[in-house]
């Protein structure tokens, strides 16, 4: 039993990627799962064709909750290396989970409540977790650019990467996935390193301060 409503799942997400959730039918759901067309057993499992999809993205949320967890700084004086791991994990998990992506950016809007959910339960989280990161990387409490910020555009611009690349079979610039995310991690790294040097200008010029400004003995 669980077998088969795990099928049905697997199979209406991707034809729900494939071919849109207005235009999949539930018996074509139940064909694609193996099971006779038109025969109703869909509905032994689900209450209706839009409570699967509400399903699929909720296991969807549940992977993207653990691999939020993980990320964090591993190695503080290599930010392009943390930072190109970063978005390589970003590009392969919406290519792993690429049906629900094609859902969420095709259909969507017909269902606010999925999409809110997908919005908090998966931009948000991930928003979070890696302006942390940047903060962590920049150090001296993350003082310089509004990392926020310049999270929403990694992101973003990750996001426009794999959308192009899943539209056209690659990206039709011809830049790979390694040039992309080696591009966009230096570009963020210098953010870094410039919050850093603040943070290094600053420190030394209260030094100096305070040790001008101590009395002599």
């Amino acid at each position: 039993m669980a077998r088969t409503k795990d099928l049905l799942l697997a199979e209406g997400m991707r034809l729900f990627g494939e071919r849109g959730y207005a235009a999949t039918s539930v018996a074509q759901i139940e064909e694609a799962a193996g099971l006779s067309p038109g025969s109703g057993s869909l509905y032994k499992h689900f209450r209706t064709k839009e409570e699967l999809l509400s399903e699929g993205l909720d296991r969807l949320l549940a992977g993207g909750r653990d691999l939020a967890e993980r990320l964090g700084v591993r190695d503080s004086a290599d930010p392009v290396a943390e930072l190109t791991s970063v978005v390589h994990a970003g590009l392969r998990r919406m290519e792993e989970d690429r049906d629900a992506n094609r859902v969420l950016f095709r259909d969507l809007d017909a269902f606010p409540d999925l999409l809110g959910r997908f919005g908090q339960g998966e931009i948000v989280r991930f928003h979070h977790a890696i302006t942390a990161m940047l903060i962590a990387l920049a150090g001296e409490d993350g003082k310089g650019p509004d990392w926020e910020a310049v999270t929403v555009v990694l992101q973003g611009a990750t996001a426009h990467y794999w959308l192009l690349a899943d539209r056209f079979g690659g990206h039709p610039t011809g830049v790979g996935e390694q040039r992309f995310a080696n591009a966009a991690a230096v570009l963020i790294a210098a953010l870094i390193a410039g919050a850093r040097s603040g943070a290094a200008t600053a420190a030394t010029a209260g030094a100096v301060r305070e040790s001008q400004e101590r009395p002599e003995e």
